[in-house]
């Protein structure tokens, strides 16, 4: 039924009553000639307002109605960041229409508002009111908004060059036009919330009110009289969901870089299709001296034969799982195709090669077994050929990872004038077949270990803003030895000393510290002073630091040494904000001094000690530096408590190195540099495991030394060699020759050789210092019994940790994931207690991370937590056989501290019939 009558502006509802015998009704409400917000009886002092159009060109008339709750006098203006026009009218408790001419002073848009004043009255006994409405009149911006269309095919092919033609219809005669065109999988866009480009939007769009509006009359207004006003406001969208890892399927965004346009008013793009299908947005932005505009379209990519890949994320080494082939005969031609799949050396298949018969439209899915055979990136290629003899190849690249993380064994090796030491496969015992590596250093500095520790901090696998400045800071001096080593040409190590800028100025926050693993996580004045220093050495190396974040991170320690209480221990991080300072010629020699005189032993540390000692060497004071290091030596001699927790990320190995790496630069009187070197390697020699903060000092610590060492002369595989001799074999090298190494100087030399590989068999439990304990449960808090699983099966892991030593610091935990298993939500911290998981209770960690094949989540503790839990959930999505390694938890600043679970197995069916 349609219901037509006749209406002028206004409020309208229409009601309908049913006439059955069951009583019935329903309203709606709508407007008429106008548009209102809603403003209703509980918010008197709104006052009711709408313009008669959307948009407006310059030299139209613009109406605004006036509809009141009560009869006065209106003050309408037009206003922007200024007045732009003002009338006074007034209106009678009907209401009332006012023009507003549009000029081209109203710019992109302007807000209209109107303030009603009604005065008091004895004789009808109110008072007074007020009430003020807003609107915002769009203008249309003419041909300062280009006309912009994209011209592409509808359907296009994989794998072939993709071409688009941007058409600009009213570019200003003698103006250069230009256009970027992007080319995005849609799906990308839709996981990310995404929105098309749109300059001319933000240019036209309607802007924030730069002006406020404020008077005298409310305080006329009897605050008792009549009902508070209702607020009304609208919810924030929520945030999409952490989302798994990406997939392996090929991701695609592309960018065409700025193009002129023709004097047609035409662009032509292209791009090189990949092997995509899908649907993908074009999305271009176009733009002259004078006018802007956008436009998008949506392309569907795809072959006449549609072929889907959906393999495991990744494979352990000996898990068996399938390939699942979907083909879609979308519009090729009937018959029998033959699919082919051809892994690469380190994968094997049982279906090398499958016949399936498929009529027009039909589709099929295979199953094709995969079995991870050796680690590495192993390349997978799949080819579908149709009945006409067509083939359609398919490539991808699928992870074999290992069931157990890398292990490090070092030892010394002492080496007389005139003999040779010989080294052999034997090394790597143990270790799974070409995962290894074999550095060695010859020389003064050999017990260092400079190529290990280079390659150590190279694969470290966490990234807080401590770590990332640790593994850049000693490539900033020893830059050529990575190269030898095989880190990467110099430029692409320059790049990543930029990078690890980069990294860490994105954890700055807003007062210029730097959060541990962002720039809203925590942070504390120690760790801003180590990320500054490392800045200012960058920045003394030549490297670009934007002048703006340097000086926000010193202002930054400026501040918080302003507001530092004094102390009887500790002031490690003051030590180090002092010495900063001084770096950058902005510390006050008078509280060096100070800090000295009446505070060296106050400072807990030999480090910051030594800070001090380095600042004030750095202002020409070499008496009272040669004071503060030599208090830094004795400190140096006591004993150290290794179970105490350190809010420094330090360790006496650590203090040492770094003491060191300022002994050797600043040169201080009483320092035996020869000692201290001693004592740093007989600490590294019986530490099993070290910090980044001890690798990276170390290494800093060599560089100096490096420069002052003398020379040697060795022979490797008779290749003639003096200094410091520094090399790096892959475990293959090993399969056909030994390595040699004569010394053939009049001086006695040692090689330190260390060996890095994945152990062949995974390791058992062990704690050392904490325990950790893994638990599967199902979404209802029942324990899941992993015997049966099958796809799509969703799991709660819990993962319980206790100290046994300490009660704080800095740890890290890894979950590595069954290949089989995708994690599906990486935090349930904020769970507990809501919905389904109400039975789950675990802490809320500092960092977590979702990765393609483990969990990892990091804990940060002051005081005394003797036992602290996470948890996540998984999804089987795989079916086969996998391995499940065991999960990890460390202290990363005191790394001997460690426990993990014993690695098993899983295996994952099918779901259905």
């Amino acid at each position: 039924m349609t219901i037509a009558a006749p209406v002028t502006w206004g409020s309208y509802r229409l009601e309908v009553n049913g006439s059955s015998d069951v009583p019935t009704s329903s309203t709606y409400q709508f407007y008429a000639g106008y548009y209102y917000a809603e403003a209703g009886s509980d918010t008197p002092d709104t006052l009711s307002v709408a313009l008669d159009k959307a948009a407006y060109r310059p030299g139209e008339t613009a109406s605004l109605r006036l509809d009141p709750q009560f009869a006065g006098t209106a003050l309408v203006l037009v206003i922007d960041d200024r007045i732009i026009d003002m009338k006074a009218v007034d209106v009678p408790a009907g209401g009332t229409t006012v023009a507003l001419p549009v000029t081209e002073d109203w710019g992109p848009g302007a807000y209209v508002t109107a303030v009603l004043y009604r005065p008091s009255s004895d004789a009808e006994k109110r008072m007074p009111a007020r009430a003020l409405g807003l609107a915002f009149a769009d203008v249309e911006p003419g041909d300062l908004q280009l006309d912009v269309a994209i011209d592409a095919e509808e359907v296009s092919l994989p794998r072939r060059a993709f071409t688009a033609r941007v058409t600009l219809g009213n570019v200003a005669a003698g103006e250069t036009a230009y256009v970027a065109v992007a080319a995005v999988d849609l799906g990308i866009l839709n996981l990310t919330s995404f929105p098309v480009p749109d300059p001319d939007g933000w240019y036209f769009g309607q802007r924030q009110l730069g002006m406020a509006i404020r008077d005298l009359y409310g305080q006329l207004i009897d605050p008792t009289q009549g009902d508070p006003g209702a607020l009304h406001s609208g919810g924030d969208g929520g945030g999409s969901r952490l989302g798994t890892p990406p997939s392996i399927s090929v991701l695609l965004a592309m960018h065409s870089g700025i193009v002129e346009v023709g004097a047609d008013g035409t662009a032509t793009v292209s791009f090189d299709m990949p092997d995509f299908n899908g649907t993908v947005r074009l999305m271009a932005m176009a733009w002259t001296g004078k006018a802007v505009g956008h436009a998008s379209k949506d392309v569907i990519v795809r072959d006449p034969v549609v072929v889907n890949l959906s393999p495991p994320r990744f494979l352990r080494l000996d898990d068996s799982s399938r390939l699942l082939v979907e083909i879609d005969n979308v519009g090729g031609p009937a018959g029998a195709y033959k699919v082919e799949l051809l892994p690469g050396t380190g994968l094997e298949t049982n279906a090398s090669e499958t016949i399936v018969e498929l009529a027009a439209g039909d589709r099929t899915a295979l199953e094709l077994g995969l079995r991870g055979t050796a680690l590495g990136d192993q390349p997978l290629k799949l080819i579908v050929t149709d009945p006409a003899g067509n083939a359609l190849v398919k490539d991808l690249t699928l992870g074999v990872r290992a069931s157990a993380a890398p292990e490090t064994a070092s030892r010394l090796l002492p080496l007389a004038p005139g003999a040779s030491v010989t080294i052999g496969a034997a090394e790597f015992g143990g270790m799974l077949p070409h995962t290894g590596t074999l550095t060695f250093a010859v020389g003064p500095v050999a017990r260092l270990d400079v190529p290990g520790l280079l390659l150590a901090l190279d694969r470290y696998p966490y990234g807080c803003v401590e770590q990332v400045s640790s593994r850049a800071f000693p490539l900033l001096y020893l830059n050529e030895v990575a190269q030898l080593l095989g880190l990467g040409t110099d430029e692409a190590l320059d790049q990543r000393i930029r990078d690890a800028i980069a990294n860490v100025l994105a954890k700055q926050t807003s007062a210029g510290s730097f959060g541990l693993w962002g720039p809203l996580s925590s942070t504390d004045l120690w760790l801003d002073a180590y990320v500054t220093e490392f800045l200012l050495r960058a920045k003394a190396g030549g490297y670009e630091v934007p002048e703006t974040a340097m000086t926000m991170a010193l202002d930054n320690l400026s501040n918080q040494l302003a507001y530092a209480s004094d102390f009887s221990s500790g002031g490690e991080a003051i030590a180090y904000a002092l010495y900063d300072l001084a770096r950058a010629g902005r510390a006050a020699i008078g509280d060096l001094r100070y800090y000295l005189e009446a505070r060296l032993d106050a400072f807990s540390t030999p480090l910051g000690k030594a800070q001090l000692g380095a600042a004030l060497a750095l202002y020409g004071d070499r008496t009272r530096a040669a004071t503060a290091f030599k208090a830094a030596l004795e400190a140096l001699d006591l004993r150290e408590a290794r179970n105490s927790y350190r809010v420094d990320y330090g360790s006496r190995l650590r203090d040492t190195a770094a003491v060191l790496a300022l002994a050797a630069e600043f040169k201080p009187s009483g320092v035996d540099l020869a000692a201290l070197t001693e004592r740093l390697a007989d600490l590294r020699e019986l530490a099993r495991y070290t910090s980044t903060q001890e690798d990276a000092w170390t290494l800093v610590a060599a560089a100096a030394l490096t420069r002052e060492a003398g020379s040697g002369a060795v022979t490797v595989d008779g290749e003639a060699l003096g200094g410091i001799v520094y090399r790096r074999y892959y475990q293959e090298h090993f399969d056909g020759a030994d390595v040699t190494i004569l010394n053939t100087g009049n001086q006695p030399t040692e090689v330190k050789l260390s060996v890095t590989g994945i152990p062949a068999t995974p390791p058992p439990a062990r704690s050392e210092g904490f325990t950790i304990e893994r638990s599967y449960y199902l979404l209802d808090g029942t324990p899941a019994d992993l015997t049966l699983v099958n796809q799509n099966d969703r799991f709660v892991v819990v993962l319980t940790m206790a100290s046994t030593v300490l009660g704080s610091g800095q740890y890290v935990v890894a979950d590595p994931l069954p290949a089989g298993f995708e994690i599906e939500n990486p935090d349930l911290s904020a769970a507990g207690g809501v919905g389904e998981l109400s039975w789950l209770g675990v802490n809320v960690p500092d960092h977590v991370e979702s990765r393609t094949d483990q969990y990892v989540a990091a804990f940060r503790y002051f005081s005394e937590t003797r036992s602290f839990s996470t948890a996540y959930m998984v999804r089987a999505t795989t079916p086969g056989t996998f391995v499940m390694p065991g999960a990890t938890i460390e202290d990363m600043y005191r790394p001997e501290l460690r426990a993990n679970t014993a690695a098993g197995a899983i295996e994952v069916g099918v779901t259905g019939p």
